[in-house]
């Protein structure tokens, strides 16, 4: 299951140091978190299934491409390596 291996890539990357994979899979569990707490409006108390998260990682990937594509016309390549990065942790879960 995702969740699980979401919490334990967090335990994982907090061993190893890892400050990037670390912030990337937190900011994953919080958005899955917001997920969850709006689903329960809609009754379902167990959090969202497998497909919408795995849409939820599909829709952060596309939110940093276009962001490195912003960072790469703006000149600011350090921001868009960062952005890449995250696409890379992020990826590890599809």
């Amino acid at each position: 299951m995702l969740r699980t291996e979401l919490n334990d890539a967090l335990k994982t990357a907090m061993k190893a140091r890892d400050q990037r994979a670390v912030s990337t899979v937190r900011l994953i569990l919080a958005a899955l978190k917001d997920r969850d707490i709006a689903a329960r409006s809609k009754g379902v108390t167990d959090g969202i299934g497998e497909e919408e998260i795995v849409e939820m990682l599909h829709k952060m990937v596309r939110q940093r491409r276009e962001a490195i594509q912003l960072y790469e016309q703006g000149g600011r390549l350090e921001l868009a390596q960062q952005e890449q990065d995250e696409i890379d942790v992020i990826g590890r879960f599809l």
